[in-house]
């Protein structure tokens, strides 16, 4: 009888979690991530996480960031720590594209230079 009660307690524990999504969470991650510059060519490594891994060089450090985002590129710049970069213009184009947790992701941005690629997206776009 104990059982039964403690079966129904723990039932009653997880049945919310598998429509919150959080069972959901480790849904596919693959984001192919390329940072080019028109006069130095470019980049392109692929990002798994849900385990972290793939050819970027810090997936752990990456995934963990995008977590913190919810997967938001633009919300990466929340997380960094304030920093000073030259005025000087080299531009360089930041794209992401594939799935987040399962969802599509499609991001490009134009950044004046490496540094203020690096103060908005961290590690990231670090590769």
């Amino acid at each position: 009888m104990n059982r039964t009660r403690i079966g129904g307690a723990l039932l009653a524990v997880a049945l919310p979690f598998a429509f919150t999504g959080v069972a959901g969470a480790s849904a596919p991650t693959s984001i192919t991530l390329t940072v080019g510059a028109p006069e130095r060519g470019g980049a392109t490594v692929e990002l798994e996480c849900h385990p972290p891994g793939g050819s970027h060089p810090n997936a752990w450090s990456a995934c963990v960031a995008l977590h913190r985002a919810h997967g938001d590129f633009d919300a990466l710049a929340d997380q960094q720590e304030p920093a000073s970069c030259t005025m000087e213009y080299r531009p360089v184009v930041a794209q992401a594209h594939g799935t987040w947790r399962g969802k599509p992701v499609e991001w490009t941005r134009e950044f004046g230079n490496d540094c203020t690629l690096e103060t908005a997206t961290g590690s990231v776009f670090r590769f």
